[in-house]
Parts: structure tokens; sequence; C-alpha cells
């Protein structure tokens, strides 16, 4: 599934679009605002699309979401404010807040950011984190574990 929108939304807009979840089974608790979706679940609000096996999801009283998605691998992708540029993320655990536009990554994590289809930034680690508000990511890695990693393309200047 390939989806091309305008534009990142921040949370003040993006509990104005709709969201929507396909799964092959869902359990929703009304009263309390979690949704549980299992199977070959993805979810899509704008310019962004998360996939997974089991998604548990929560909602605030103005409709922004939060949770976390479990998968092998769990992944997402969202375009960014720059022109042609996507970031891509995976991990065995993804939690993700709306509320605050921040992916956490836990297990065989890795994030791209891509351009075009290509990679300009690769980093990979035990933990990341990612903020799409400021475009900051950080990775770290337990004690004997594989060490983080980052690649940088080189970046063109403009003059």
């Amino acid at each position: 599934m390939s989806l091309f929108f305008a534009k990142t939304v921040n949370s003040n807009e993006a509990k104005n679009l709709a969201l929507r979840v396909d799964a092959d089974s869902l359990k929703h608790d009304d009263k309390n605002l979690v949704t549980t979706f299992t199977g070959n679940v993805v979810l899509i609000r704008n310019n962004l699309t998360i996939k997974g096996e089991l998604l548990q999801l929560k909602q605030t009283e103005n409709g922004l979401s939060y949770g976390h998605i479990i998968g092998n691998p769990a992944k997402f992708k969202q375009k960014r404010e720059v022109d042609g540029e996507w970031i891509e993320g995976e991990a065995t655990r993804l939690d993700y807040d709306e509320r605050n536009s921040t992916f956490f990554l836990s297990g065989n994590a890795s994030l791209k950011r891509k351009k075009d289809g290509k990679i300009k930034d690769e980093v990979s680690g035990d933990k990341l984190s990612y903020s799409s508000i400021t475009d900051v990511y950080k990775a770290e890695t337990s004690p004997g574990r594989t060490r983080t990693r980052m690649t940088l393309m080189p970046r063109k200047t403009e003059n």
C-alpha cells in the first residue's frame, strides 16, 4: 500500500482527520475508549501508516490517539514537511502518541529517512525514539547488545 499526502499534521489538526484501522478482528471498550485490533492491522491517518499484528489503541476525550502495536516487525511510515521526504521505522514494538507526535521503537529497532525513495539517514539500536514535531531521533542499546549505529549520506549544500 502506498499513500502520498500533502503535508504533516500537528496534533491539533489530527483530531479533525479520520482515523481508519483495518484488522482481522477487534474488541472495542467504548466506556474506556480502548480498542484492541488483531491480525494484519493497518492504521491510516492522513500521512501516517502503521502496520503490525496487534494494536491497542486509546483515544483522548478530544479525539487524539495513542497506543502500541506489536509485529514481526511492526512498521510505520510518515511523510515529513520536506518535499519528497519520509520517515520509516520498524521494531518488534512501536508506541505512538499522537498528543505529542512521538514514536518509541523497541526490539531490533530501525529508522530510515528517505528522499525520493533513496535512504538519506539510517539509525538502529535496541530502543529508538522519534519526534515528528522536532525531527529529532535518539538511539540507545542495553549493555552487551549490538551497539547503536547511524549512517548519514552526504548532503548537497545550496549556494
